[in-house]
């Protein structure tokens, strides 16, 4: 399983673009313009269990208290443990009960109301969900009487590299005056990612060109869904036609 998450995570997604540009004969012009603790004010404790996890809990700075965090499209024979709930009335006697509402309760995530231990029992798309609010809450064993209000957290799909990245409305067409000065914008590319741009970088874009030097060159990378093309040898005169080959990566 280790081998195939890391595949997963390190796959390269390189789509093609195919731009065709245009050289006319013409005069010179002028160039283009261009747990953590689920803070509720009780004593109901929100503890994350990996090594990651408390080291955040040790900086706090950017920590938000009340989140969980599962990754997305992670499967194997087990339930994903999440986290675990747990609260300091709790004497260890399995006098208290520990229940879990809302978003996928008891059908995507199954918590052990002895040990407040929570599971994720499905594979999670987070393009499909990003996240999960869900509501704690710890009983009496016996009677069910609250002994605590309620405490509502978040579990968050973290992302992974599962969607290739895509140019729109391809292929492009431009057109380029003959002698035109290096640094001329030829045409912009446009390219988009579903994954998450927050989390990681599975969601960077990374440009190049694999046909069409050394005449043209392209913004490598970019946080913008939009690049540029730009004229990099005034030597056109036997270019009538090129066809520019454009690769996008993540």
């Amino acid at each position: 399983m280790p081998e195939r998450l890391a595949e997963m995570l390190l796959d390269l997604w390189t789509p093609l673009i195919i731009l065709w540009i245009t050289v006319p004969p013409c005069i010179h012009t002028a160039p283009m313009n261009q747990s953590q603790v689920l803070m509720s004010g009780s004593r109901l404790e929100l503890n994350r269990l990996s090594e990651e996890q408390r080291v955040l809990n040790r900086s706090k700075r950017g920590w938000v208290w009340n989140q969980m965090f599962v990754l997305e499209e992670f499967s194997g024979p087990e339930p994903i443990l999440v986290g675990r709930l747990h609260t300091d009335l709790d004497p260890g006697s399995k006098k208290i009960k520990y229940i879990l509402s809302g978003d996928g309760a008891g059908t995507i995530f199954q918590i052990n109301d002895i040990t407040g231990d929570i599971h994720a029992i499905k594979r999670l798309d987070r393009e499909e969900k990003a996240e999960y609010t869900l509501t704690a809450q710890a009983v009496d064993w016996e009677t069910n009487k609250p002994l605590e209000p309620p405490s509502e957290f978040i579990i968050k799909v973290q992302d992974i590299n599962d969607n290739a990245p895509e140019f729109l409305n391809g292929p492009y067409h431009a057109t380029v005056p003959e002698m035109s000065i290096l640094g001329t914008s030829v045409t912009n590319v446009t390219a988009t990612d579903a994954d998450d741009p927050v989390y990681g970088n599975s969601a960077k874009l990374v440009y190049s060109i694999l046909e069409g030097q050394p005449y043209f060159s392209i913004e490598p990378e970019t946080d913008r869904e939009k690049c540029g093309i730009y004229l990099k040898s005034t030597n056109l005169r036997t270019l009538v036609r090129k066809q520019l080959q454009s690769i996008l990566s993540d």
